[in-house]
């Protein structure tokens, strides 16, 4: 008799584990769709936060005036003006002759990497670095030679962003 209900019981325990695994295989597909859900959404708020921004900095941009009175002082590429590495700018370009570095407030109103930027009496350079955030309002004009810098001084200047 015990063999009997032993055979019987056997099928059907070996049915209910199989139906158990695949239950269990379905909940973990469920969760691993939405663990993916979930990635995505954060992806997509992290996105629209950026986009947020950007229209921020861009709006901040569009009313700000093109000219405007600045600081000029200039710049040499040395570790006590720079970064550990004063031949690299924030915009991850080398330094070079014709650009220049903004203030932060001054990036963050649409002065980028890229723009050129026309300096009266001086000409026209480039954005290509950050200057240190304790500066507002200022622009520095990148100069191989110590000595010119120095020379250079410290000037109120109107600059003028330019829409090329």
């Amino acid at each position: 008799m015990k063999t009997i209900f032993n055979y019987a019981f056997t099928p059907v325990l070996c049915a209910a584990i199989v139906i158990l695994a695949v239950v269990v295989a379905v909940k973990q597909q469920k969760i691993d769709d939405l663990v993916h859900k979930l990635t995505l959404t954060e992806q997509t708020a992290q996105a629209r936060k950026l986009l947020v921004q950007e229209t921020r900095i861009l709006q901040k941009a569009m009313s700000a005036p093109p000219v405007r009175k600045v600081v000029v002082t200039a710049y040499n590429p040395t570790t006590s003006q720079c970064d550990e590495d004063p031949l690299i700018a924030a915009s991850m370009r080398r330094v070079r002759a014709g650009t220049i570095a903004v203030s932060r407030d001054l990036f963050n109103q649409g002065w980028v990497f890229g723009r050129k930027v026309r300096i009266e009496g001086l000409g026209i350079f480039e954005i290509n670095d950050l200057m240190n955030k304790r500066f507002n309002q200022r622009i520095d004009i990148f100069m191989w030679d110590e000595n010119q810098a120095r020379q250079f001084g410290k000037k109120n200047i109107k600059a003028a962003l330019l829409e090329i």
